[in-house]
C-alpha cells in the first residue's frame, strides 16, 4: 500500500461509519414521524390521499398531533427499554474482543427494520403499532448508542500513543453526526416530498448496507491494550470479579461480568477527584442527549404547526442547514479555537450558544427566525466532543469500552426520559405556548454549563499518554 493509502487508513477509520449511520438516522426521523401522522390520520378518516397532505386535515390537526405525539413517545420508550441491556453488555465485551463486531450489530438490526418499514409503508391499512414494533427492532442491538460506544472506543484505542490529539479526533468523529444529519435531513425531506415515504425508508436501508460493507472491507480491529485489572488508588488493583476476563472465554457475549466491568470502570476509586469528574461528565452526556432527543422528537410537530407551517421539504432544508453548520464548526473553527482556548472553556461557551438557540426557537413565529436558530446553534456540538474526550482520558486504555458502554446506557435511558418529558409536555402547552418545551431544554443546557464550570475548577489530572 502507498504512503498516502497508509495515511488514509490510519486517519480515516470510524468517521464514515458514523456519517452513514447518522445520515440514515436523520432520514428516518422525519420519515417515521410523518408515517405515524399519516397512519393516525388514516385511522380517523380512512383516506390515504387526504392524509398524505397536511392541508387537507387542518380542522383535526391538533387532535392528530396529540395522538401522534403520544405514539412517538411510546416508540421512544420501547426503543429505550430494549436498548439498555445491549448498551451495558457490548462495550465491556469489545474491550477484550472485537470493536468491529459490536459496530456491525446496530447496522444489521437497522437493515432488518428498514425492510419492515418499507413493507408497512406499502400496506395502507396496517396498524400504526406495527411501526412501533419495527422501530423497536433497532433497539435489539443497542441502536445509535452501541454505534457511538464502539466508534469512540475505537478512537480511544488508536489515539493511545503519545502525540495523538484525541480531542481533535473525537471532534472530527462528532462532526460526522452533524454532517450526516445535514445530508440526512436534506435528502430525507426531498425524498419524502418528491417520491414518498417508501423512498426514504429505502435510502435508510441503503446506508446500512454501505456501512456493513465499509466495516467488513476497510476497518481493522485496533491493537488491543495490554490486559490489566481495574486498579484503585493504591495501584494494588481490584480483584477480578467471579467469571471475569480471566475466567470467561472471549466469545461469551451475554455474561453478567461485562455489566459488572462497566460499573467498575465508572465507580472504582481514582486519584484525587477524577471519579467525581467522570460522574459529572456522564451527567453532562445525559443532559446533552436528553436535550438533543427532545429537540429531535418535537421539532417536526412544532414547526408544522401554525404560524410556522413548515412543509416537509422546508423542514429538511432547515435541519440540514443547522446540522451542516454544526459539523463545519467542529471541523473548521473548533481546531483553530483550541489553539488559543482550553477545551473546557470552549465547551462552556458552546453550552451558552445552545441555550440561546433553544430560547430563540421557542419564540420563533416565522421562517427567518427559525433559520436564525441554525446560526446561533452552530457552536453547540463542541460541548459533547470535549465531554467525550475528557471522559476517555480519565479511564485506562483497557476500560474505554466499559466506560463508553456505561455512558451509552445512560444515553439510552434519556430516550425514555426525553419522550416522557417533551412528548408529554408538548400537547399540554400546545394551546397556550407551544415553545415551552424548548425553554425547558434551554434550562437543562444551563445546568451543563454549571457542571462544566465545576469540572474546570477541579485539580488537573495526573499526566496521561493522551491530551
Amino acid at each position: 500500500m502507498s504512503i498516502c493509502g497508509k495515511w488514509i487508513r490510519t486517519y480515516v477509520t470510524v468517521e464514515p461509519v458514523i456519517f452513514l449511520y447518522m445520515t440514515s438516522a436523520f432520514i428516518m426521523t422525519p420519515a417515521l414521524q410523518q408515517q405515524v401522522i399519516v397512519k393516525v390520520c388514516y385511522e380517523r378518516f380512512q383516506d390515504t390521499d387526504n392524509c398524505s397532505r397536511p392541508e387537507h386535515y387542518k380542522d383535526s390537526e391538533e387532535l392528530i398531533e396529540d395522538r401522534s405525539s403520544y405514539l412517538l413517545l411510546l416508540l421512544n420508550c420501547v426503543t429505550s427499554l430494549v436498548s439498555i441491556p445491549p448498551a451495558l453488555l457490548l462495550g465491556s465485551w469489545s474491550d477484550r474482543s472485537s470493536r468491529k463486531a459490536v459496530m456491525l450489530l446496530p447496522c444489521l438490526a437497522s437493515l432488518v427494520s428498514a425492510g419492515a418499514f418499507i413493507a408497512l409503508s406499502l400496506l395502507e391499512d396496517a396498524s400504526v403499532y406495527w411501526l412501533l414494533a419495527a422501530g423497536g427492532l433497532t433497539g435489539l442491538a443497542g441502536g445509535y448508542v452501541t454505534m457511538f460506544l464502539s466508534s469512540f472506543s475505537y478512537l480511544a484505542d488508536v489515539t493511545v500513543e503519545s502525540g495523538s490529539n484525541r480531542t481533535l479526533r473525537m471532534a472530527v468523529a462528532e462532526s460526522m453526526i452533524f454532517v450526516g444529519g445535514a445530508v440526512g435531513f436534506l435528502s430525507g425531506g426531498l425524498l419524502i416530498q418528491e417520491f414518498g415515504l417508501t423512498s426514504a425508508f429505502t435510502a435508510y436501508g441503503s446506508c446500512q448496507v454501505l456501512s456493513v460493507l465499509y466495516i467488513l472491507l476497510w476497518l481493522r480491529n485496533p491493537k488491543r491494550p495490554i490486559p490489566a485489572t481495574l486498579s484503585g488508588d493504591s495501584g494494588d488493583g481490584l480483584q477480578p470479579v467471579a467469571g471475569d476476563v480471566e475466567a470467561e472465554p472471549a466469545d461469551t457475549l451475554m455474561c453478567l461480568s461485562d455489566v459488572k466491568r462497566s460499573f467498575l470502570a465508572v465507580f472504582r476509586r481514582r486519584p484525587g477527584q477524577q471519579r467525581l469528574k467522570l460522574h459529572l461528565l456522564i451527567v453532562c452526556t445525559f443532559i446533552n442527549s436528553l436535550v438533543a432527543v427532545g429537540e429531535q422528537t418535537i421539532s417536526l410537530l412544532y414547526l408544522m404547526y401554525e404560524p410556522r407551517a413548515f412543509t416537509m421539504e422546508m423542514y429538511g432544508v432547515f435541519k440540514s442547514t443547522q446540522m451542516l453548520l454544526l459539523g463545519l464548526t467542529l471541523l473548521g473553527i473548533f481546531p483553530l479555537l483550541l489553539r488559543v482556548l482550553g477545551g473546557t472553556t470552549l465547551a462552556k461557551g458552546s453550552a451558552l450558544f445552545r441555550a440561546a438557540s433553544l430560547v430563540l426557537m421557542a419564540f420563533s413565529t416565522n421562517t427567518w427566525m427559525v433559520f436564525l436558530v441554525s446560526v446561533v446553534s452552530a457552536p453547540a456540538g463542541i460541548t459533547q466532543a470535549v465531554v467525550r474526550s475528557l471522559s476517555s482520558t480519565i479511564v485506562d486504555p483497557d476500560e474505554q469500552g466499559a466506560m463508553f458502554s456505561f455512558s451509552a446506557s445512560v444515553e439510552t435511558t434519556c430516550l425514555m426520559f426525553a419522550a416522557v418529558l417533551f412528548n408529554g409536555l408538548y400537547p399540554l402547552t400546545l394551546p397556550t405556548f407551544p415553545g415551552m418545551p424548548f425553554v425547558v431544554m434551554a434550562g437543562l443546557t444551563l445546568i451543563v454549563f454549571i457542571l462544566l464550570q465545576w469540572i474546570s475548577e477541579m485539580p488537573a489530572p495526573q499526566a496521561r499518554l493522551v491530551v
